[in-house]
């Protein structure tokens, strides 16, 4: 597991390993790398940045369009690393599952954290030679999410049915100084965590600034509404109304991003309400 801080290079890291290992394996031995799609356009910049030597396939696409892909696969199988989504991993688990795969790289990790999710039981299901889990927050778990990951990542040495044994042995931790250090050195080489504290030392520390900002009319006018019930404000382009399920995350919302409830004409005609552009900046600045 690789648990650095955010920002000291996670995925870096994880390419310059894939790369290295493109070197001493074979040149049939294949990478599969999984990550949520709201970075997989990172992830594959990353890859042409870094190591442009590591040819890899990106494995995404409608349902018409993957079964084509496959066939390519199957056909032409000269490539190092194949990069998918959870949910593409998920969609087409039996054709990854065809596959041998020397390395196993999973961003955003903690998506495995629980042993009874698809996702980790898909995984599990998988032939693979190493695996490097990639999780911002691997001490922050609890010791059966923390058991789960261990367990994916060396099931030999971690059986699934041990993990009840394992909370309970190291549950008071807490408390006591000497299960905590033999937890230490226990996770010691299964996990690499590194904070920007000891690696950049000479970053001055963070400041918080905290800035306070009134909501603007329109969002005024929502939160009202919300609290109110008054589903009659609303109304969108198509005459339809939403429905207020859950107060608090709608008020939320209501702050956040308020032009969610608006239609998207009221959100681009700036001429059309004299606050309009007003209401925008001030919709930004709480966003920011």
């Amino acid at each position: 597991m690789l648990g650095d801080e955010m920002g000291l290079g996670k995925t870096c890291q994880a390419i310059s390993l894939l790369f290295y290992l493109t070197k001493k394996l074979s040149s049939k031995e294949r990478f599969l790398i999984l990550c949520p799609l709201s970075v997989l356009s990172n992830w594959k910049e990353e890859l042409e940045r870094f190591a442009p030597g590591l040819s890899f396939i990106t494995y995404v696409g409608n349902k018409e369009e993957r079964p084509k892909l496959q066939e390519n696969l199957k056909r032409d199988s000269h490539f190092h690393a194949l990069l998918t989504a959870y949910e593409i991993c998920l969609k087409d688990a039996a054709f990854l599952k065809s596959f041998n795969w020397a390395a196993l790289v999973v961003d955003e990790a903690h998506r495995l954290k629980n042993q009874n999710s698809l996702l980790y039981k898909t995984v599990s299901e998988f032939s693979i030679g190493f695996s490097l889990l990639l999780t911002g927050t691997p001490v922050q778990n609890s010791l059966q999410e923390l058991y789960s990951l261990l367990s994916l990542i060396e099931p030999d040495i971690f059986p699934q049915e041990q993990v009840e044994e394992f909370v309970e042995y190291y549950q008071v931790i807490e408390k006591e100084s000497e299960p905590a250090k033999e937890l230490h050195s226990l996770l010691q080489p299964f996990l690499l965590r590194r904070v920007k504290s000891e690696v950049a030392a000479e970053l001055p520390k963070k400041v918080e600034v905290v800035l306070y900002h009134g909501m603007s009319a329109l969002q005024k006018k929502y939160y009202k509404a919300i609290l109110t019930k008054d589903l009659d404000a609303f109304e969108n382009e198509t005459g339809r109304k939403v429905t207020l399920q859950n107060v608090l995350i709608q008020l939320r919302k209501c702050v956040a991003h308020p032009y969610l409830f608006n239609d998207r004409k009221a959100l681009f005609s700036f001429g059309t309400k004299k606050n309009n552009f007003l209401d925008l900046y001030s919709g930004f600045l709480l966003l920011v």
